[in-house]
């Protein structure tokens, strides 16, 4: 009995979180340089894209994700372990062909999500072999949040703009008919009375769209425990960023079917701001809605536990 009294205390101490202090943090340091070499790579990117101008928010908020694991982290257990090893082996060879690749014909979208690819690998090799799978799950989203800041290569970036215009427009020139506006829709454009309005790729939404998918990503994990309703929170999000776009887009076409095209240059900005506050608010109202909802469901499942348990003492 005493011996397995001491068995058991060996494992509660095991699973124990390793609690404050910054001691192993240097056995993380290859990961560290990879992710930094990463950033500043896809630097560029941040600071000539519009589209991706919350990249720097992104850096921001995944060091507060490792922040938050920090204290909860797993006791080290350092060893080499090969479902870690071979990861970071793949991940610093893809490094060095993107790096060769990126020194001769130049840094575009697909060699750096090749790149992000190769660090994630890395990290996740490095973060394998110090804490095992236990710090993956602690530290995983941490490094893994970065990839929404990451370009999206042209084969993809083309189609999904493209897709966004198209419907943009086909949607504001059916409801224009619908309030007896003559419109008629070609490609991305909308030609009107007044002139012809067109749905270029900053009106296609993409921009919002980016952002919010990297609010709805974050806020999910940090608020809410089911996957699913994390995804919920990410579909509802999705769907704002387009609803959003969409009354923009339309408000814009009626300002110069009313006022003439010259006066859309007037309310671009400001129908831009304010879409991305209504965006906002509503990831926001969604999620504190969502955990209301999870937090009631919570409480109920306790109650029903404790009924359960209540006459399952009373049969006995």
């Amino acid at each position: 009995m005493g011996g397995e009294a001491v068995v058991s205390e060996e494992r509660t101490a095991a699973v124990k979180p390793a609690g404050k202090g910054w001691g192993g943090l240097g056995l993380l340091a290859p990961s560290f340089v990879a992710m930094a070499w990463l950033v500043a790579k896809a630097s560029y990117f941040w600071n000539h894209n519009p589209d991706l101008n919350f990249g720097w928010l992104v850096v921001l908020l995944c060091a507060y994700l490792f922040y938050e694991g920090w204290e909860q982290r797993p006791p080290i257990q350092w060893r080499l372990r090969w479902w870690a090893l071979g990861p970071a082996v793949v991940g610093l060879g893809l490094m060095f062909l993107v790096q060769i690749y990126q020194a001769a014909l130049g840094s575009n979208a697909a060699s750096t999500v090749g790149l992000a690819l190769a660090v994630m690998l890395v990290a996740c090799g490095n973060v394998g072999m110090v804490y095992g799978w236990a710090g993956i799950r602690r530290f995983g989203m941490a490094y893994a949040f970065l990839l929404v800041a990451m370009p999206m290569p042209s084969a993809i970036h083309g189609p999904v703009v493209g897709g966004l215009q198209s419907f943009v427009a086909t949607v504001d020139t059916e409801i224009l008919n619908l309030m007896g506006i003559p419109a008629e829709r070609v490609g991305s454009l909308i030609h009107l009375p007044a002139g012809t309005v067109g749905i270029d790729e900053a009106c296609s939404g993409i921009r919002s769209l980016q952002s919010t998918i990297m609010a709805t990503i974050f806020i999910g994990y940090l608020t809410l425990r089911r996957v699913s309703w994390q995804v919920l929170l990410f579909v509802c999000g999705v769907g704002l960023a387009v609803l959003g776009n969409l009354i923009r887009s339309l408000y814009l076409s009626l300002t110069a079917y009313k006022h003439g095209i010259e006066a859309v240059e007037g309310v671009h900005d400001a129908a831009g701001w304010s879409i991305l506050i209504f965006t906002t608010a509503g990831v926001i109202f969604i999620s504190w809605l969502l955990n209301r909802l999870q937090q009631r469901l919570d409480a109920e499942l306790a109650a029903r536990a404790g009924g359960d348990e209540a006459r399952s003492e009373t049969t006995v």
